[in-house]
Parts: structure tokens; sequence; C-alpha cells
């Protein structure tokens, strides 16, 4: 059985942010819209690629569990 992959490429702009020095958590935020953006196309797992296709990160793509909505009456 086929996984689909979900393969994100960063812009011009966010290669320029991604290099630069203290960007760490804004790093990891991407991590997570290319995660988002995975879960969203039903793939299995993510990988996020620089200017020149190089791998920057990649994982398996978590499964979100909603808050049950409690009934009122």
């Amino acid at each position: 059985m086929a996984r689909k992959i979900y393969r994100y490429t960063l812009t011009k702009k966010q290669q320029e942010r991604w290099d630069m020095e203290g960007m760490q958590g804004w790093r990891d935020s991407m991590v997570g819209v290319a995660e988002d953006d995975a879960r969203e196309e039903g793939a299995k797992k993510f990988v996020l690629y620089d200017r020149a296709e190089e791998i920057l990160a990649k994982g398996d793509v978590t499964v979100l569990i909603e808050p049950e909505v409690a009934a009122t009456a």
C-alpha cells in the first residue's frame, strides 16, 4: 500500500528567514505549517525542503484528537 508524502519547499522569503540567526521559533512554526498542510491533504508523512532541495525537516503526520463536545440538554 502506497503512502502519500507531502512535500513543501520554502519560498525565497521563507528561506531568508530560515537562514537568519535567532529564528528557531519561526523554523519550528514552519515545520508545523508543513505538517498541518500534509494532514489536510491526507498525507502520512511530510518533508520540508530548502531552496536547494535539501531536506530541512521530515516526519510522520500526527493525528489530531478532537476534544469531545459536551451535549447540552
